[in-house]
């Protein structure tokens, strides 16, 4: 008797936290809707992984969407002066992630937590930033220029992240709307997280599992950050790694591992926790810059 009244109690309480939890998570939703409703029905979010490696690097990028949304064309070669690059692309030709053969890697997430007031007149996709900095990507200092001479006003808010491999530096360029603001970070593991429902209650509970995995990982680092990608900790939802929503999912996996002599990008279409292997995967020769490229 003792043990059943125990037991009633505890799916009580689990019952009272499960509810206590969704009215937070709906009362969350609230305050974050004046973020959200500039979306115009997209609901995008990512989680971004870097590890140095002995002769490199590997990182990981998750793309989560309605599920409605078209699917995106898997990696291609494209041509640009002075180098060439691979990356996923929508119809329209924008990209969330890229890698060029000097081994300069280019991600791309939304920032979400700025307030915005009206929609950027003439919206232009954010997916066009990456396509439109890759001519200029050789190293830190072009990519700096040439971003510098864009003319943001019709972009939505971002957070644009560049790992520069021959300099050993990642450089982070945000644009809230209104003003530009620039990071730099040392060449060290690292996590970016986007929500459209809350970038800091991504970066806080997915942060916690990537702290965890950092910590308890023994695998060597590409198998890591791809176990990492398809996580589920603590369960399936929208803060999980892998995330799982009743409207949105993640749709896509793309890895980049280089080193001293390639590049190589794997793409995943659908949920990573949902296959083993790739539906893409291809390389580049790994070329070094020219000190004397500007002549």
């Amino acid at each position: 008797m003792g043990d059943r009244l125990s037991h009633r109690r505890q799916k009580s309480q689990a019952r009272n936290a499960n509810d206590e939890f969704a009215d937070r998570f709906q009362g969350l939703v609230g305050i974050f809707e004046p973020f959200r409703r500039f979306s115009r029905g997209r609901l995008t979010m990512c989680t971004l992984t870097f590890v140095p490696t002995e002769d490199g690097y590997v990182a990981g990028m998750n793309r989560d969407e309605k599920r409605a949304r078209p699917p995106a064309f898997f990696p291609q070669r494209f041509e640009f002066p002075g180098s060439d690059a691979i990356y996923p692309h929508e119809a329209s030709g924008g990209t969330w992630i890229a890698c060029n053969t000097y081994g300069n890697l280019l991600a791309l997430l939304n920032w979400n937590d700025v307030r915005l007031h009206s929609m950027p007149a003439g919206q232009l996709s954010r997916g066009a930033l990456i396509p439109e900095l890759l001519p200029a990507a050789n190293d830190l200092a072009h990519v700096s220029e040439r971003y510098g001479q864009l003319d943001l006003a019709k972009f939505m808010p971002f957070r644009l992240i560049g790992f520069f491999f021959q300099e050993s530096v990642i450089n982070e360029w945000r644009w809230d709307g209104l003003l530009r603001h620039e990071l730099q970070f040392a060449w060290q593991r690292m996590h970016w997280f986007s929500s459209s429902i809350s970038d800091a209650l991504a970066r806080r509970n997915r942060g916690r599992t990537c702290a965890r995995a950092a910590k308890q990982s023994s695998a060597e680092p590409v198998s890591s950050v791809r176990s990492l990608h398809a996580s589920h900790d603590p369960s399936p939802g929208p803060f999980s790694v892998c995330v799982h929503r009743k409207d949105a999912v993640t749709v896509s996996y793309t890895e980049v591992s280089c080193n001293g002599t390639e590049i190589s990008m794997a793409y995943r279409h659908g949920s990573p926790c949902l296959a083993n292997s790739f539906d893409s995967e291809m390389s580049l020769a790994r070329r070094f810059p020219c000190p004397s490229s500007d002549g």
